[in-house]
């Protein structure tokens, strides 16, 4: 599938709203999922990541939309685990220079004990729209919008993480 063709299935899902799974493989499909979860947030996202892959992060799309999402509202949280420590890395990043000036952004860092129990990343946002890699070494994921019941368990795991990482500044 194109990248345009998949970038207009994937809005055509997410306007639907009905947990219809997403498949994406790819850095560009990630990237597209990314930035619709981000187009369709309302109040929270959370992200548990790697180091925020800057090429699917750093995409203009990608920080568009969640500088989109952040200047809706001076109530919207952006929260982001990490399991990697680098202000250097954090200061030159696009996707925290864009973002790092918001209040509603909040960072924090997962000790090794912590990163080491879970093999996993995702995103999720407003407890019902999510992108769930189960393998954190690949960009292999699913995605749905309107999935309540998987949202929930992922939000449940991630209020668990963020509080046992250590909050630390955006840059």
């Amino acid at each position: 599938m194109e990248l345009e063709e998949y970038r207009r299935y994937v809005q055509e899902l997410a306007a639907k709203h009905d947990g219809t799974p997403i498949f994406n493989s790819s850095l560009d499909h990630s990237s597209i999922v990314v930035e619709r979860l981000f187009s369709e947030a309302g109040q929270q996202v959370d992200l548990l990541s790697g180091n925020l892959n800057a090429r699917i992060y750093g995409r203009y799309r990608v920080i568009d939309a969640a500088q989109g999402f952040l200047g809706t509202s001076a109530n919207n949280r952006l929260r982001i685990i990490l399991e990697q420590d680098s202000s250097a890395d954090r200061a030159v990043h696009p996707f925290f220079r864009a973002c790092a000036e918001h209040p509603g952004v909040e960072l924090r860092i997962a000790p090794p004990a912590v990163r080491d129990s879970y093999d996993f990343h995702f995103v999720l946002t407003d407890g019902n729209n999510y992108r769930f890699e189960d393998d954190k070494t690949k960009s292999a994921a699913i995605a749905a919008f309107g999935h309540r019941e998987g949202a929930e368990n992922l939000g449940s795991i991630y209020a668990s993480l963020w509080e046992a990482c250590r909050p630390v500044g955006i840059i």
